[in-house]
């Protein structure tokens, strides 16, 4: 057996805290990480899958002084952008300078093998009311990015999804998983409550769907975004969605790897204050169900 760890969503090198489905407190991030590496030293997995949001300010500096603070952890990692990583131009072109160390090529979207599996991490790009695919957020859209997604949407763009049908086939000697920061499987109605702040799926989540028919070696997808857990069967894979470090319940994800199935579990930080700070009382169903904070995915 083997672990590796899934965090999503810590919107670093940020002084903004704020309201989303629970109070969501950037300031509080340096003392969440500093508490997560202590644990994961304890844990010891053998690397840290990040699902993006890893930086909530568009800009070089503060791209790069979220690549610091992720270094701090002291373990091996895999990021990927998410929608406040890649939001101008510029945004990807910041994001390889500032990662590349930890990217296994120089670019937003890549494959790797780690003992028993394969990964493959995929990076959405935005989708216009037009209909048009960019990599640059429609300036409406961004303009209310931190209040409100209503109006955005993503898809993994063509390109990449040929390539991903490529790789797959060029690694079917294994079990794979996909990692991405929206997730491919809408939030299930179980979750939703009054006042919800839906984050949104991607807009072509069924035609990846599709896919992973095509491909059953694909067992998983795990994604962030939503700032809530949840895990939901969809035809040929289980979706696994992990909630935001910066927000109520405050945990991230541990997932044991064995020769026949991945063990999922989510995990609490030693310290539990950073969790009492940000629940609004009445909104403990972000946690998840006991179902959606862990399960079991068979890859035979």
């Amino acid at each position: 057996m083997w672990r590796f760890a899934h965090l999503t969503d810590p919107h670093l090198a940020s002084d903004r805290d704020g309201v989303w489905n629970n109070r969501f407190l950037c300031t509080m991030m340096p003392e969440v990480m500093a508490c997560l590496k202590r644990d994961l030293a304890l844990m010891q997995p053998d690397f840290i899958l990040a699902t993006g949001d890893i930086c909530s300010h568009q800009t070089r500096e503060a791209m790069f002084e979220a690549r610091d603070i992720m270094d701090t952890l002291g373990i091996k990692y895999y990021p990927m952008g998410g929608n406040h990583d890649f939001v101008k131009q510029q945004s990807r072109s910041w994001f390889r300078e500032a990662f590349a160390p930890h990217l296994p090529l120089p670019r937003t979207f890549y494959s790797f093998n780690h003992k028993n599996l394969h990964f493959v991490v995929l990076d959405p790009w935005w989708l216009w009311a037009d209909g048009t695919i960019c990599e640059e957020g429609q300036p409406t859209v961004v303009a209310e990015l931190d209040m409100t997604l209503k109006d955005a949407s993503w898809v993994v763009p063509p390109f990449q999804l040929e390539w991903m049908e490529e790789d797959l086939l060029q690694h079917a000697d294994r079990p794979a998983i996909i990692a991405i920061h929206e997730p491919i499987v809408p939030t299930p109605a179980r979750m939703q409550r009054p006042k919800y702040n839906e984050s949104g799926a991607l807009a072509n989540g069924d035609i990846m769907l599709d896919i992973f028919e095509r491909h059953p070696r694909v067992k998983a997808v795990f994604s962030g975004h939503i700032h809530m857990h949840y895990i939901e069967r969809a035809r040929s894979i289980t979706q696994v969605v992990t909630s935001a470090l910066p927000e109520f319940p405050v945990e991230y994800r541990e997932v044991c790897v064995y020769e026949d199935r991945l063990e999922v579990r989510a995990k609490a930080l030693s310290d539990p204050s950073f969790a009492e700070r940000t629940l609004i009382p009445g909104k403990e169903w972000t946690l998840g169900t006991p179902e959606d904070r862990e399960t079991v995915i068979p890859l035979d």
